[in-house]
């Protein structure tokens, strides 16, 4: 594998970085810790990420995107929601809150029990729910 890293690296002019280079083995793989020492890079586990995406997924997927539910939930708790305009919410809500799932998005479909869980933390923050008292979500029809 190293003669063919190699190879690679004189053909093409580039050079791999052994920094951010990493395998991922599956459980029945027994030369694992030979491989990683000879080409001086580390193993991956499932749970890694990659500029905040899943590097590996499993059969459930929205394990692997429960961040982003949370991420939006911790988003929106520390702003008070009541203290601002509707003009004042929906630019939070655009420029912060959307912005944290846009990326994701784009690479992959996420599970749309995740979809419904950002869209429920933000219709909370928009309507004002808070942990004591519900206020009403309004719908068209």
């Amino acid at each position: 594998m190293k003669q063919i890293l190699d190879h690679y690296c004189a053909s093409s002019g580039q050079k791999v970085s052994d920094a951010k280079s990493s395998i991922f083995y599956s459980p029945n793989t027994s030369v694992e810790t030979k491989v990683c020492e000879a080409l001086n890079i580390m193993t991956e586990s499932i749970n890694d990420t990659y500029l905040g995406l899943p590097a590996m997924m499993g059969a459930d997927r929205s394990d692997c995107f429960r961040h982003l539910v949370d991420r939006v939930v911790a988003k929106t708790k520390g702003w008070k929601g009541k203290l601002l305009s509707l003009g004042g919410k929906k630019v939070l809500l655009k420029s912060i809150v959307q912005v944290v799932t846009v990326f994701t998005m784009m690479v992959f479909q996420i599970p749309k029990n995740i979809c419904k869980g950002i869209t429920d933390a933000i219709s909370n923050f928009w309507w004002g729910d808070e942990d004591d008292h519900k206020k009403m979500h309004w719908q068209a029809w």
